[in-house]
């Protein structure tokens, strides 16, 4: 019996292929995720640094939106303040 595996990236090429030029494939990805195929499933993904630093971003931008709105729904009067207060 077969699986199907999600690949999570656009670009993929194989463990062989990656491990004999890894350069090369992230400079063909052009910025872009690569999942890396080990027997046709991915093994593992290559993100370009500069994806990797806005994806990071992204999850602390995610963990600051649900801290707010778990303040803003505690139950809590609010204070008003302005920013000249501040």
């Amino acid at each position: 019996m077969s699986t199907v595996s999600r690949i999570m990236a656009s670009m993929s090429t194989s463990i062989t292929d990656f491990k004999a030029n890894p350069n090369a494939v992230i400079e063909q990805s052009e910025g872009e995720a690569i999942a890396v195929l080990k027997s046709n499933e991915p093994y593992f993904y290559a993100v370009p640094p500069e994806l990797y630093e806005s994806m990071f971003e992204a999850m602390e931008d995610l963990a600051l939106l649900m801290q707010a709105n778990a303040r803003m729904n505690d139950g809590k009067e609010p204070i008003e303040v302005s920013l000249d207060d501040l």
